[in-house]
């Protein structure tokens, strides 16, 4: 017997009916009186339904399959006590895949969109797909504009989701291998930190290395078993440590102090006995490849030197020596791949600092930055190690080189207009003149012709505050700036520290076109190459929905067409 499946969606998908939204009195101790909902009573005992509790400055996001049994067990709850209203969301079509996506989109959004401080704990957000999303996810727009007209949401989906605390959200739905890795970690952590020996994550730019560790460190928040617990998240990256902290500051449970810098380490620890143990329990730290040995460190040498003695510790010591000195489990976010300079911890010193957990680490691989996906990141790191790739289009991503400066800056002023969120890069090809320029008027540092540019001058969050200032959006920002962050497009121009070797056909370094003195100081050109490669290789995985391109190099933007589907002015 053959049965015949539907092929056509629409034959059996939802109609988009409209949403009832029902604002209800909800008090401590009192039962809920149902009578004050228009929806029948057999909907309020047995529909799935999405919910909202709320009062002047917080709020909580559920999901039922009877809202009235489940909002009386709430209005019981000591912990709902300060709620003073259950808003009730209804849907004809709602089944139990549908509410469980909604609760989900609903607590990642009212996070970020800063109406109200979220109380909701986020075990269990995972990704999940069902029949119909798409439509679904359609009509979810039209609820979030009903729940802005009611003053229960402030912002626009657009506007959340261009936003960093967005990006960087506790409450982001976790990858399977993102799953897999949590339930590894929280294995060593039940069985017994004081025995545990370090653990390495490890994956690409985009695999949700940060999303995952800044999860976690929530999710431990929330267990009352760890409640005793000295838990802290290190972030190497200054600009995007300061995002972290206004990301963490919004969520209930967390505060700003819960991330901090490796020299952190020795102001919590300073007095603490040594021999009694180690001052903190867990420590997360994120972007690990760029904690710093004792190498190239500038006018930093002194301070560097003084946390090593505060810490006990010799002053060769490396920041993974300061972790390792004062955490009881430390948990490593890494890429080998991402390491940008002398300073910074490279791959031989991972493996021979921590050993088997960096020979044998965790891995994600999982794309959720690049909508161009993994295959993306592979192809750009053939091209920069001189393999010859195909040109490829990626389904869904924009990835397009431009022959002209005018072009590459025209392109870029359309989509700024469209996604504030994206941002101009550049490799550090190009001194940095208006540093100190008491006036920038007429001063750039970077020339493209008839193109003229300025490095950004915002030290913190220049991708956040760019977003509500178009001149830092018209500056480029260099590694230092973008590194560990997400943009909707990178624009990005590779200048003349990286050419082409016309005999072998391989991508070089050109020493004296790369201004970043304290990232090539010490290195061999062997060395330096390879820096340079690895910071395009993170300006080039910015990009959430594309890339653009424009090189500098005439010899290098020729040998570099070939690689492209789309090529435009």
């Amino acid at each position: 017997m053959i049965i015949e499946i539907p092929t056509h969606e629409h034959a059996i998908t939802p109609r988009g009916a409209q949403f009832e939204i029902d604002m209800i009195p909800f008090e401590y101790g009192k039962r809920v009186n149902i009578e004050y909902s228009s929806l029948e009573e057999d909907k309020l005992l047995d529909w799935p339904m999405v919910y909202i509790l709320a009062n002047k400055d917080s709020a909580y996001v559920g999901q039922t399959t009877s809202v009235a049994t489940r909002i009386n067990q709430h209005e019981a709850n000591e912990e709902k006590r300060d709620f003073t209203t259950v808003n009730i969301i209804y849907n004809e079509e709602f089944n139990a895949s549908v509410i469980t996506d909604y609760e989900h989109r609903l607590i990642g959004l009212m996070q970020a969109d800063g109406k109200y401080r979220l109380t909701n704990k986020n075990e269990g957000m995972t990704r999940t797909n069902y029949f119909s999303k798409r439509i679904y996810s359609n009509m979810f727009e039209e609820l979030w504009e009903e729940l802005r007209a009611m003053d229960l949401a402030k912002h626009t989906i657009d506007q959340i989701e261009e936003s960093e605390v967005f990006k960087y959200s506790p409450y982001k739905g976790l990858t399977a291998d993102q799953r897999i890795a949590l339930e590894r970690i929280m294995s060593v952590i039940i069985n017994g930190i004081n025995q545990a020996q370090p653990i390495v994550i490890e994956g690409m730019p985009g695999t949700g290395k940060t999303v995952l560790a800044v999860y976690l460190m929530k999710m431990l928040k929330d267990d009352p078993r760890f409640s005793d617990m000295n838990i802290r998240l290190i972030e190497p990256v200054t600009s995007l440590r300061n995002t972290l902290q206004k990301t963490v500051s919004t969520v209930s449970g967390m505060k700003k102090t819960d991330v901090m810098g490796p020299a952190d380490l020795a102001k919590e620890a300073y007095g603490f006995s040594h021999s009694s143990g180690k001052c903190f329990d867990i420590v997360l730290v994120d972007e690990a490849h760029k904690l710093k040995q004792r190498v190239n460190l500038g006018t930093q040498f002194g301070n560097y030197d003084k946390t090593c003695a505060k810490l006990g510790l010799p002053k060769g010591s490396t920041q993974i020596d300061w972790v390792l000195s004062q955490a009881k489990l430390p948990i490593f976010f890494y890429d080998p791949l991402q390491a940008v300079g002398p300073s910074c911890v490279g791959s031989k010193a991972i493996s021979t600092t921590l050993g088997a957990a960096a020979s044998n680490p965790i891995r994600l691989d999982s794309q959720m930055r690049v909508k161009g996906g993994k295959g993306y990141l592979e192809f750009i790191l053939d091209i920069l190690n001189g393999k010859q790739p195909a040109a490829k289009q990626f389904e869904g991503y924009d990835l397009v080189l431009h022959e002209t400066p005018e072009g590459f800056a025209k392109s870029f002023e359309g989509t700024l207009a469209e996604h504030s969120l994206s941002r101009m890069v550049a490799g550090y090809a190009w001194k940095w003149k208006t540093k100190d320029s008491k006036s920038s008027e007429g001063v750039y540092d970077i020339d493209l012709g008839t193109v003229h540019l300025r490095w950004n001058h915002t030290y913190y969050d220049w991708v956040g505050k760019g977003a509500n200032d178009p001149a830092i959006a018209h500056e480029v920002g260099c590694i230092h700036s973008i590194q560990g962050y997400d943009l909707s497009y990178a624009y990005v121009i590779i200048g003349n520290d990286l050419t082409l070797d016309s005999t072998s056909g391989e991508l070089v370094a050109n020493s004296a076109s790369y201004f970043d003195r304290n990232g090539k100081a010490t290195a061999t050109q062997e060395e330096l190459a390879q820096y340079i490669k690895n910071i395009y290789y993170v300006l080039l995985t910015r990009g959430i929905y594309g890339t653009h391109v424009y090189v500098a190099n005439p010899e290098l933007r020729e040998h570099l067409r070939r690689f492209f589907v789309n090529v435009a002015s």
